[in-house]
């Protein structure tokens, strides 16, 4: 697959930002669609996919603030 050196900058951001959460890989297959993927590792059941790395880098964020959300322990009523 070919990135152009914008998608470059943002895979390399991505994988500095987010590898340390989630497992980040790229398809070399020229017909995926969804070639950038995340799978969680609190969560290996989980797939993110999008056509670029700034779209994934989106995804995980949302992903990951939902996740923490949920994690957050509640007020008492």
């Amino acid at each position: 697959m070919r990135m152009t050196v914008e998608e470059r900058d943002q895979w390399e951001c991505l994988l500095a930002d987010w590898s340390a959460a989630y497992d980040i890989t790229r398809s070399d297959d020229e017909d995926d669609e969804l070639p950038f993927k995340a799978v969680p590792h609190a969560d290996r059941q989980a797939l993110l996919e999008a056509a670029s790395p700034r779209l994934l880098r989106a995804m995980i964020r949302e992903d990951h603030a939902r996740r923490a959300a949920a994690a957050a322990p509640q007020d008492p009523p």
